[in-house]
């Protein structure tokens, strides 16, 4: 954790840290602030549906409104290398890949390593930031390190997450996650700093025996955004959705997410509400879980919204109309989504596992059911809607707890982070 300062530091200063893997102290000293060349690298990015898209485009977005350059290391939608040219404020090179085994709509940077290492040398960055480690990453920690420039790793990985795509090779998931513990644990023994998004995160690693500094700093999230109201007639004609008490999931639609969990309550709901429901993301998923909705005849009761985009105006809207917003993935490291809905004043319905208990605490703002349990699931989800006054309180309390996970707090202690390291190097 970062012990702060009293203080703020003076214009033309930046706070210089003594990092040890125990501790950190801030020792003033006058430094010249300069504007940084960050490559940012990450498997997952626009279009991506994912979390670490999602991270990834706002800390890169961030850091170039901000007056650094910012150049993020991204696959390619093709199997050619080339500059992408939407983002009108990052410079975003796509490397040659090819399409991901496990997860349909995503791609591996394969064979590409040259590239990387020419584009690196190009640029010549003052930091790299790398999202998780994979391909694109593992080669630009590499050259980093030869170049002896600092490496911040963000850990946005479960052990669970991989296991989830291999569920036929069950019997070996004990000997998987040993190997990818010894493998990450090395990965992040190598960088200079590595950023949990939650405590869980953080004390999972430390168990690890990493050595690497390590900081716990929230995904974030825009309260301002999410907060804010807007008349939702013309988003409800849109979309065509009709003005019942309504039950939200937003996210991708894939195995390790567990969005069956939340269609299989949906039945027990109907019995004692006459509620609605939204699912609005895409993925591996869609039509298993379209199957199963029909299945379980209540394919009625369901609005498909597909994915909208994260920074599309239509998003704060669909939770503005929401009662209450459901998560049953065991396996979170955070969940933006979750936060998100925080900030909109939701009550959550989620699954007692990862990081989620974090974000919810039980009989408070929201409930906790065990994961898989879509008894206990459906059963909460009736609770709340059936309780305007444990509705309203709950509400408060995910907007009280929320208010510590503003996006631009998060922003700044990683530019602290940059900054020191910079220094340092």
């Amino acid at each position: 954790m970062i012990t702060p300062h009293p203080h703020r530091a003076v214009p033309g200063s930046i706070p210089k840290y003594i990092i040890s893997p125990s501790k950190v102290c801030i020792n003033y000293a006058t430094i010249k602030v300069y504007h940084m060349k960050i490559i940012i690298g990450s498997e997952s990015f626009s279009p991506n549906i994912s979390g670490v898209a999602i991270v990834t485009e706002n800390l890169a977005h961030h850091f170039a409104k901000a007056g650094h350059q910012v150049f993020v290391f991204a696959p390619s939608e093709t199997y050619k290398t080339y500059t992408d040219t939407r983002f009108k404020d990052l410079s975003v090179i796509r490397f040659q890949s090819i399409p991901n085994p496990f997860r349909k709509t995503f791609r591996v940077a394969f064979m590409a390593q040259q590239e990387i290492v020419r584009e690196y040398i190009k640029i010549k960055p003052d930091i790299v930031h790398i999202q998780d480690p994979t391909s694109i990453c593992s080669i630009l920690k590499k050259t980093a390190r030869r170049h002896h420039v600092p490496i911040v790793a963000h850990n946005h990985f479960n052990l669970d997450y991989v296991t989830s795509y291999i569920k036929v090779l069950k019997i070996i998931h004990p000997l998987i996650h040993t190997l990818l513990r010894k493998y990450l644990t090395r990965f992040y023994n190598a960088c200079d700093a590595v950023i949990c998004p939650t405590q869980t995160v953080l004390q999972t690693l430390s168990s690890w025996g990493i050595t690497t500094p390590l900081y716990a700093i929230s995904n974030g999230v825009d309260i301002d955004r999410f907060y804010s109201w807007s008349n939702p007639s013309n988003f409800l004609l849109k979309y065509h959705i009709p003005r019942s008490p309504c039950v939200l999931y937003v996210g991708r639609l894939d195995i390790d997410k567990q969005i069956d969990v939340f269609i299989r309550s949906i039945p027990f709901v109907l019995k004692h509400t006459q509620a609605h429901f939204i699912i609005a993301g895409d993925g591996g998923e869609n039509k298993q879980l379209h199957a199963l909705a029909r299945a379980l005849n209540i394919d009625h009761a369901i609005e498909w919204l597909g994915w909208i985009d994260n920074a599309s105006d239509d998003l704060p809207i669909l939770y503005q109309i929401a009662s209450v917003f459901v998560h049953p993935s065991p396996i979170e490291t955070q969940s933006i989504v979750t936060l998100e809905a925080m900030a909109s004043g939701l009550p959550i319905v989620a699954a007692r596992a990862g990081a989620l208990p974090e974000l919810v605490t039980h009989g408070e703002n929201g409930y906790l059911f065990e994961p898989g349990d879509a008894t206990s699931c459906g059963t909460f989800i009736t609770k709340i809607l059936g309780d305007s006054t444990r509705m309203h309180a709950m509400r408060k309390h995910s907007l009280e707890k929320v208010s510590s996970h503003q996006i631009d707090k998060s922003f700044d202690t990683i530019q602290t982070i940059y900054e020191t390291l910079c220094a340092r190097s």
